[in-house]
């Protein structure tokens, strides 16, 4: 309007030409930003303003359609509702499982539309102190029995206290006292995006119940399974030994060794009392000194 584009005077070269109303200066405005550019308005060289105002309009479109698709893309690729829908269990479990001493806890998926896949990482964290008296991070994997699972119902994850576990040395009491943390990492793929998607949790010692075991979730009807997901956190009181699992396997093979001694000259009918197995003593056991196990098994020998 200063340099008088709107007084449609042939003889004042226009800032921008063909534009004579502010219909026309929008309409030029919006082809800058979108560059769409029909070419019938166009800047002139005339006013170094006008060249200007176009140059910061072109970078502030830029800036704008980065900023919007920036935040779609994000919007799209965080999992915020999809992780929430991946659930485990509060508290993790100690008990006998085919007559082995194991750690076990539960995950579910409460989506219908279900992951393609998943993997499960688990690993005990404890702070240890070297001899220089530096506090150093000791990480170990968890040898998994099912660490690849679908979660089409809720899975019990287990992992046996084998000679391999960080958990072989510790008794009922050592591992209420021990400080350590189990980080549990669950990666899956959605089948709906085919993106991957991560959930994490983790138990400390005080969120680890010795001598539970999880409550059945599935049920077995005439035509169909139906999950019962109010038993999903329940957990039941079973009998299990108090020693560790490396307690326990010293004593089983002292009891078969034992076993092995008496069979020589036992008789049949006495063979088939004494032919209890050790774990069999260990579970009706409820003493917190390995030792007394054996005191069963000799008594029951008797």
């Amino acid at each position: 309007m200063q340099h008088g584009d709107l007084a449609h005077d042939e003889e004042i070269t226009p800032c921008v030409a063909k534009v004579h109303s502010f219909t026309g200066a929008f309409l030029f405005s919006l082809e800058t930003q979108t560059t769409i550019g029909y070419g019938f308005r166009c800047v002139t060289e005339e006013c170094s303003v006008a060249i200007l105002m176009v140059v910061l309009q072109s970078v502030l479109s830029c800036i704008i359609d980065t900023f919007i698709i920036g935040a779609a893309l994000a919007k799209m690729a965080t999992a915020r509702k999809r992780a929430q829908t991946i659930r485990f269990s509060y508290y993790a479990t100690v008990g006998l499982r085919d007559d082995k001493l194991c750690l076990m806890w539960r995950i579910g998926d409460f989506r219908p539309n279900h992951m393609v896949e998943g993997i499960i990482r688990a690993q005990l964290l404890r702070y240890m102190e070297d001899k220089e008296g530096r506090m150093t991070m000791e990480y170990k994997d968890l040898k998994l029995l099912n660490d690849q699972v679908i979660l089409v119902t809720p899975v019990t994850i287990v992992h046996e206290i084998d000679h391999d576990s960080p958990l072989y040395g510790l008794d009922r009491k050592a591992l209420s006292k021990d400080s350590f943390e189990i980080l549990v990492t669950f990666v899956y793929t959605g089948d709906s995006t085919g993106t991957s998607h991560q959930s994490r949790s983790s138990y400390v010692p005080r969120e680890i119940l010795w001598g539970h075991r999880f409550n059945n979730v599935l049920q077995v009807r005439k035509k169909y399974y139906n999950v019962d997901c109010l038993q999903f956190e329940e957990t039941t009181e079973v009998y299990a030994p108090y020693c560790s699992a490396k307690q326990l396997d010293r004593k089983e093979h002292e009891w078969n060794r034992t076993k092995k001694t008496l069979d020589r000259g036992t008789s049949t009918s006495t063979l088939e009392v004494r032919d209890t197995s050790f774990k069999a003593v260990a579970l009706i056991s409820s003493s917190e000194d390995p030792e007394d196990l054996m005191k069963a098994v000799n008594q029951d020998s008797r």
